[in-house]
């Protein structure tokens, strides 16, 4: 028996021992499980935190405005965005829901507040996206926004929502301004297409009736109105390349010393004779000695007859417009005064703005495109100075005050002395007599015939020998065979332009190389310009050309290669 027992006690003993060693294994394991846990927990703890701290970071810095709300709708947090848009604490938007706060009363939004969307969405627990709508501030004001939101859920139920607003005030003050663009340019077009086919009309109806024949008083007639249609389209046609010019920051200037005297009197005796045609008396007060200014006299001139014809377009018959010129400080204050019809407050602060009129209707009683005054300030401006009008409304007349500085100097009496002098205007060419070009064998190249009849008629008409070409290859052979004295040649033709056609002829190993070149073409830009002369050709003039400036330029150059 004792034996028996003893192996019991040894069996005890061990499965005791063996107990207790599962047991401390499994305490073991248990012990790193619970560490492995630990790490684990601390570790995604630091990414919690690493993660929230980003996102308080961006919501930190965020442009818009961020709120977190609640299932109430009431804010838990706001970043600083938020608070610099609405002027609202945390603790202030907290004391009631969002909507009682920054969403605008119903009276002052247009609908009952029930009917808000980012209330619906957030009850409904549906993203809202891009919607456009109106907040208060807590001084009152109202400011429109661009929003977002998006619902918060906790075991399926609605636990909030955070909100993503921005100030759209800018941005809709920028469309505004491009609306009013887009507008004021679709008004410009369409005024420019009707000044441009008002003339035209004129062209192609007395056209038409001399084709049909008409009496010599009739006939002359005739050729006024359209020689007159025909300067007005090209006025309008270098109004809008100055106003390109301007754009593009490429408005020709080239300083001298002017005496503002005569270039005031050149310009006024331009206008003199519609004044006149309508009753207007212009009166002048000009200081007989005035000081010299530093600007480019075309462009001067161009400055004071705009203004002094806008003072005639407005006034009305029997009116008059007062002019004066006088030193103020450093500056010479030139002020165009009229009796006309005045300029309304609300359009005063647009008058000099590109495509701007007072009156664009279609039953506006007052011709041209609105490019003037715009081009009148840039020149201004270009030359240092300054332009501002004023009116005190419609029926009292107007006044345009252009300040420019002049060039200080010991004796302007000396300075005066050696200005350049304005030039009278020139003439008509229906008072002059073209030049005579007898003997002179003048070739023209273009490939629109209208354009070589008429300029072949020109010339003829002065008395020249004419040959023509249609295009660049008819005009090299028709210079090999006739061997012209002069060429007159076209820029833009198909296939070849007229830049191939000089580099031909400079390039020939002929004497015939050195023959004159006219570059004759409708491109009017100062680079334009520049390029042809830089080509080699040795005139450059505009389409539409003056038969006698044409035939004057031809004179000229036939007179120095001989």
């Amino acid at each position: 028996m004792p034996a028996l027992f003893d192996d019991e006690e040894e069996l005890l003993r061990s499965v005791a021992i063996q107990n207790a060693q599962s047991i401390l294994l499994a305490r073991n394991r248990a012990e790193q499980e619970l560490m492995a846990a630990k790490e684990a927990l601390e570790l995604r703890t630091a990414e919690l935190e690493r993660a929230n701290a980003l996102i308080r970071t961006i919501a930190e810095n965020a442009a818009s405005g961020l709120l977190m709300l609640d299932e109430r709708g009431v804010t838990t947090y706001l970043n600083p965005a938020a608070i610099a848009q609405t002027g609202y604490t945390l603790k202030e938007l907290a004391a009631a829901p969002f909507h009682d706060l920054l969403h605008a009363p119903a009276e002052r939004q247009g609908h009952a507040l029930g009917a808000c969307a980012i209330k619906n969405a957030r009850e409904r627990m549906v993203p809202l996206r891009n919607h456009r709508d109106v907040f208060v501030r807590k001084d009152g004001s109202m400011f429109p926004v661009s929003c977002a939101l998006a619902p918060l859920q906790r075991d399926g139920h609605p636990s909030g929502a955070v909100l993503e607003f921005r100030d759209i005030s800018d941005e809709q003050q920028a469309q505004k301004t491009l609306e009013d663009a887009n507008r004021r340019k679709d008004q410009f077009l369409a005024t420019l297409s009707h000044e441009l086919r008002t003339p035209m009309t004129a062209v192609l109806g007395w056209a038409r009736m001399l084709k049909l024949g008409l009496p010599e008083a009739d006939a002359r007639e005739a050729v006024d109105a359209i020689e007159k249609s025909a300067e007005i389209q090209a006025q309008l046609i270098d109004d809008v390349l100055d106003v390109s010019r301007v754009v593009a920051g490429k408005m020709t200037f080239n300083p001298v010393t002017v005496d503002l005297g005569p270039v005031l009197h050149a310009a006024m005796t331009t206008v003199h004779p519609a004044a006149t045609a309508k009753e207007i008396d212009i009166l002048a007060s000009v200081p007989p000695l005035l000081p010299p200014v530093l600007g480019d006299e075309g462009r001067l001139q161009q400055v004071i007859w705009n203004l002094l014809s806008n003072a005639v377009k407005f006034t009305p018959r029997g009116g008059s417009i007062t002019v004066r010129m006088v030193v103020a400080g450093s500056l010479l204050r030139l002020t165009v005064s009229d009796t006309g019809k005045g300029i309304e407050p609300l359009y005063l602060p647009h008058v000099f703005e590109p495509f701007s009129q007072e009156d664009g209707s279609m039953t506006r009683s007052h011709e041209g495109i609105g490019l003037g005054l715009s081009i009148v300030r840039s020149l201004v401006e270009l030359h240092g100075g300054r332009i501002r009008a004023a009116s005190e409304g419609a029926g009292c007349g107007a006044t345009f005050t252009v300040e420019l500085p002049y060039i200080e100097s010991q004796s302007n009496v000396v300075e005066r002395m050696t200005t350049k002098k304005a030039q009278p205007p020139v003439s008509s060419s229906r008072d002059l007599e073209l030049p005579a070009l007898g003997g002179i064998r003048i070739l023209i190249i273009d490939d629109q015939e209208i354009t070589r009849e008429l300029i072949g008629a020109i010339f003829r008409r002065a008395g020249a020998e004419v040959f023509a070409a249609a295009s660049v290859r008819e005009g090299l052979n028709e210079f090999a065979a006739c061997t012209p004295g002069i060429v007159v040649c076209d820029l833009a033709m198909p296939q070849e332009d007229g830049f191939a056609f000089v580099r031909a002829v400079r390039s020939s190993a002929a004497a015939s190389n050195a023959t004159p070149v006219i570059a004759l073409t409708a491109f009017g830009r100062p680079e334009d310009r520049q390029q042809a002369l830089a080509a080699g050709f040795d005139a450059y003039l505009k389409k539409p050309v003056d038969p006698q400036e044409l035939a004057s330029t031809v004179l000229s150059l036939h007179t120095h290669s001989h």
